[in-house]
């Protein structure tokens, strides 16, 4: 019966400590610096106005079907922490990734369509 009772024990232990702990979500970042935001307005595809020699230059370059138009959100605001993990969202709002490339004179960012 003690036998019985301890591998009892053993496996209830086991599983409470193999399962997931039940919590609520809590920031990772208390001051947003990491959050999620909407970037569209901070990208500019190549052909655009400014983009090249004008205004917009530093901005970063994003190489997509739907250059700039569609919503474009990453974590980071650009100020405080660098951009990065950024999605764009296509006709379908499915988010596909944007691979950074590395580009010492200026970001350019491409669609993944996978």
């Amino acid at each position: 019966m003690n036998r019985l009772l301890g591998a009892a024990a053993v496996a209830v232990g086991t599983m409470l400590a193999l399962a997931p702990m039940a919590s609520a979500d809590s920031p990772d970042d208390p001051y947003g610096f990491n959050a999620v935001r909407d970037r569209t307005d901070y990208f500019v595809a190549p052909l655009d106005a400014g983009a090249l020699i004008g205004p917009n230059t530093y901005k970063p370059i994003i190489l997509s079907p739907y250059g700039a138009t569609r919503k474009i959100e990453c974590r980071g605001d650009g100020h405080y922490s660098q951009i990065h993990e950024c999605k764009q969202y296509d006709t379908n709002n499915v988010a596909h990734d944007l691979q950074l490339l590395a580009n010492p004179i200026r970001p350019i960012y491409v669609y993944n369509p996978f």
